[in-house]
């Protein structure tokens, strides 16, 4: 799958033709939410391939930035997003996605891998820089799910 070239700033913000632009590290921000509630369910980054592949299957893939490697959403837990809607912004460096939570073999639909339903499960109490729980708990036991392996976006 090629992308069009960008031509003109009429053709990126006026026209019918995808024309990504990727971030000086090859990515788009990519904004997924439920496709039901509307709720934020994370974000994510999508290289080139990422985004045929999304466009391609159906199902959110995604670039891994501190695995460096091409990230099917699912293919460890079963938490797959089925794409029911892809909008790019006005100059086409972003996407959103609007996204159907499937079940997971040992999970009710989450997408979180700490165990929420969202990534965006805390408030911020800007008076106390503290934050609040706004999920009731986990969806999920990620050490089912996944194993033991620590997260390595926090190392």
């Amino acid at each position: 799958m090629t992308f069009a070239n960008r031509t003109s700033v009429e053709q990126v913000e006026e026209g019918q033709q995808l024309a990504p632009k990727f971030d000086a590290h090859g990515l788009l921000t990519c904004v997924t939410t439920d496709a039901d509630s509307g709720d934020v369910l994370m974000v994510g980054y999508m290289n080139p391939e990422a985004l045929e592949r999304t466009m391609q299957t159906g199902e959110a893939h995604y670039f891994s930035r501190s695995r460096q490697v091409l990230w099917h959403k699912g293919a460890t837990s079963g938490l797959v997003q089925q794409v029911v809607e892809m909008r790019i912004d006005d100059d086409q460096d972003a996407l959103w996605l609007r996204v159907q939570l499937q079940a997971g073999t040992n999970s009710p639909p989450a997408s979180c891998h700490v165990g929420y339903r969202s990534c965006f499960y805390r408030a911020i109490d800007p008076a106390t820089q503290t934050l609040r729980f706004v999920e009731e708990g986990k969806t999920f036991d990620p050490l089912v799910v996944y194993g033991d392996a620590p997260n390595p976006t926090l190392l």
